[in-house]
């Protein structure tokens, strides 16, 4: 029977895997994976963090598609009508975690939910799957918060190699697992520090060994293994305080973990994501019923540009067009009635391309901007503005900085979430042929069941890699 192993390492970045690849470093990855199959530069989603940048993987569709824009987000509609209700915002980070499944759009399958006999690993996104089949549910919260205290994210990745390999039999279809030491060594410390590079050794390791395991039983070849990153890191050199410029402002501005200071009374949300990149929400003079349009945060906007950590801005206009502002230049964004995406510079060009306008299908779109600084940087914009939980204002931060000053213990000294293209690019390794140049991490949803023989859902953003 086919089966599928999808090895997610959390944080890598697709330049210092390269680099270890080049250098003999994962020669398990290289040997198994890599000779036999393929290894791509994969374009991830905004915003690019942990969570929402599982949709893809785990639903074939954009975060912004599956209505969950943020690992920090404010519903302004449910906060204008109910003063008690869990879903008025949200933060995934701690207690809300396993609320994740919960939050995304239930008219989209999850992976789980389509394929019967699944397995997951550190995973918090977990709709559709079986209490048998979440094998980390009573120790995953455990691991994650002894972690945090004594810094043992290695041994969290070695105990899930354990558990992984002990999970292997004849009937699993899919088995996704988390290594989480990458990222959180990353964030602590830098992209290139030696714990984190021994993470990604450690990564090469367990495909060492899972090979063997499945050579050993006469599996190897029925066996698809994929291994990929859902964000990369950077450097963060300054903490902007993205919060108290919002009371600069002059607004009552509700945010983590202080959500009690406006609880009843705020008249703008922020809610950052990864550190590098927030969601604004500001009180439309009509009151929190209706979103407040780029136009009439016009001033916000060009306030937000005068701070050297603010890259980019977006919003809506009253068209309900994407409007996306930078110190380069305007631009519109939209998606036209034959699906098309369609750009159209103002003046400038807020992402520093070079002649790119017009209509474009969604392969054109990647393909014509994945060697620029900001790799389908006008797609991912448009579709996290698909989520009626998007700020009125999404903002990337520049290069160097993030959003958030306060509440962040231990301090993170690299950062994620942003547009650029550090941060949007991941590697991807497939032990198999694939038939295109560009990929998007949504294209492995489709690809992953195709292999399976199940056919996938009608309306996802991701296409099939495998002939």
């Amino acid at each position: 029977m086919k089966s599928c192993i999808f090895l997610l390492a959390d944080g890598a970045r697709a330049d210092v895997f390269a680099e270890l690849l080049e250098r003999g470093d994962l020669p398990n990855i290289s040997r198994y994976m890599i000779e036999r199959g393929t290894y791509r530069n994969a374009v991830s989603v905004f915003p690019s963090t942990t969570g929402p940048a599982y949709t893809p993987f785990l639903l074939g569709r954009f975060p912004g598609r599956c209505n969950l824009p943020g690992i920090r987000w404010f519903d302004r509609n449910i906060y204008s009508k109910k003063l008690f209700s869990l879903f008025r915002f949200r933060s995934y980070i701690g207690l809300e975690a396993p609320l994740m499944k919960y939050d995304i759009s239930k008219e989209y399958p999850t992976i789980f939910e389509i394929l019967p006999n699944t397995v997951s690993l550190m995973n918090e996104l977990t709709r559709g799957l079986s209490s048998k089949g979440n094998r980390t549910r009573f120790c995953s919260m455990w691991r994650k918060v002894k972690a945090h205290y004594d810094d043992s994210w290695d041994k969290i990745d070695v105990a899930v190699r354990h558990t992984l390999l002990e999970s292997l039999n004849g009937t699993t279809q899919f088995t996704y697992c988390v290594f989480m030491s990458i990222d959180h060594f990353s964030h602590v410390n830098h992209p290139f520090h030696q714990e984190v590079i021994d993470g990604y050794r450690r990564l090469d390791d367990t495909v060492g060994q899972l090979v063997k395991s499945l050579e050993e039983t006469g599996r190897a070849t029925e066996t698809l293994l994929i291994v990929t990153s859902d964000h990369g890191l950077t450097p963060a050199h300054t903490h902007f305080d993205s919060v108290e410029f919002m009371v600069r402002q002059g607004y009552k501005t509700l945010y983590y973990p202080m959500v009690f200071k406006h609880f009843r009374d705020a008249e703008a949300a922020n809610m950052v994501s990864g550190n590098s990149m927030t969601h604004l929400y500001v009180k439309s003079p009509d009151g929190w019923g209706r979103p407040t349009t780029f136009g009439e945060l016009s001033g916000l906007v060009d306030d937000l540009l005068e701070e050297k950590a603010v890259d980019i801005v977006a919003g809506r206009d009253e068209a309900g067009v994407v409007r996306i502002k930078s110190e380069r230049g305007e631009a519109r964004a939209w998606i036209d009635e034959q699906r098309s995406i369609v750009y159209e510079p103002l003046e400038g060009d807020p992402f520093g391309y070079h002649d790119l306008s017009g209509a474009m299908s969604p392969y054109e779109a990647v393909a014509n901007t994945a060697r620029t600084g900001y790799p389908d940087g006008i797609l991912q914009v448009i579709q996290l503005f698909d989520s009626p939980r998007t700020g009125d204002l999404v903002v990337s931060a520049a290069k160097g900085f993030d959003l958030r000053a306060r509440y962040e213990n231990p301090e993170h000294r690299s950062t994620h979430g942003a547009l650029y293209r550090e941060h949007m690019l991941v590697p991807f390794a497939i032990n198999a042929k694939i038939n295109r140049e560009f990929v998007r991490t949504a294209d492995l949803f489709p690809t992953v069941l195709k292999y399976l023989g199940v056919e996938p859902p009608t309306e996802i953003d991701g296409e099939n890699l495998i002939d």
